[in-house]
């Protein structure tokens, strides 16, 4: 029969492994999502036509990577601003005006996902008529 100090013991044991258990718990869920991530990315890689799909491969890769170090971040207001910025900026002079309503219009609506394949922006822009001379 075990005495109170073999029984102390082992609750302590329990109680330690209990503990350890719950702090490594959203480890292993990180690492489950990180990983049903990539099996996602991997497939829409594999289904998506038009794309170059190594180049997909390889970005899904270094994204499971960069999320198993804690890598991954969301961008600050100002960095998603500076991008959308630089965005409209490549556009010729006649469409970047255009662009940048799209981007930061109140009224602009927006569908979709990077993720599902790409963001849609949809606003109304009120062109007055030449006038008649």
């Amino acid at each position: 029969m075990p005495n109170t100090y073999t029984l102390l013991k082992r609750s302590a044991l329990i109680a330690s492994i209990s503990a350890a258990s719950m702090l490594l718990s959203p480890l292993a869920f990180a690492a489950d999502s990180a990983q049903a991530q990539y099996q996602a990315d991997v497939q829409r890689c594999n289904s998506t036509p038009g794309i170059d799909k190594n180049a997909c491969l390889r970005e899904a890769g270094a994204a499971l990577e960069a999320s198993r170090r804690s890598a991954l971040t969301t961008p600050s207001a100002e960095a998603a601003y500076a991008d959308r910025i630089q965005r409209c900026n490549a556009l010729p002079a006649e469409q970047r005006q255009d662009c940048l309503t799209l981007m930061e219009h109140p009224d602009t609506t927006t569908q979709g996902s990077v993720q599902g394949g790409g963001v849609l922006r949809e606003t109304t822009i009120t062109i007055p008529a030449a006038s008649a001379n």
